[in-house]
């Protein structure tokens, strides 16, 4: 199986998705779901067990609201930041370019906006399997580059 092939299809795509209202959490689930069976949604309303969750888990990415409750999307990147590097996208209905702006200084990888209109979950869709891709893409190449150049060291 060659490298193109085996990247894409080699387990599926973990989403951890936070936001504080459940109609969004349910709807994001079933469309991402849906328009990509090669990924699987778990939601969380609520920033804090999220951490629990990414701290225990391994998630290719995550998408997180900008405004919920108990903090912003962006303080909330700013705590996965602390830990992990895992992929991150900015997804909000109530975002600006300064939203976006604060976003990417704080080392997210994507913003997506909601709309009304159901067709943004394709645009979100294509976005996660992007980053992720081209993340697996990035260090199955850095594996490989690392492979020789530890035998080559030996004596």
């Amino acid at each position: 199986m060659g490298a193109e092939t085996s990247i894409g299809l080699e387990r599926p795509i973990r989403v951890l998705h936070v936001d504080d209202e459940e109609d969004q959490l349910r709807f994001t689930k079933l469309f991402l779901e849906g328009l990509d069976q090669g990924v699987t949604v778990e939601s969380v309303s609520d920033p804090d067990e999220a951490m629990l969750l990414q701290s225990r888990s391994r998630y290719d990415i995550v998408v997180s609201d900008y405004v919920m409750v108990n903090m912003t999307g962006i303080d909330f990147l700013k705590r996965v930041r602390e830990t992990s590097d895992v992929p991150f996208i900015l997804y909000t209905g109530k975002g600006s370019e300064e939203v976006a702006q604060l976003g990417f200084q704080a080392g997210m990888d994507s913003y997506v906006k909601k709309e009304t209109e159901p067709s943004h979950y394709k645009a979100l869709s294509r976005r996660i399997r992007q980053i992720v891709e081209k993340r697996r893409a990035g260090k199955a190449v850095d594996e490989e580059t690392r492979t020789p150049l530890l035998g080559a060291s030996r004596p």
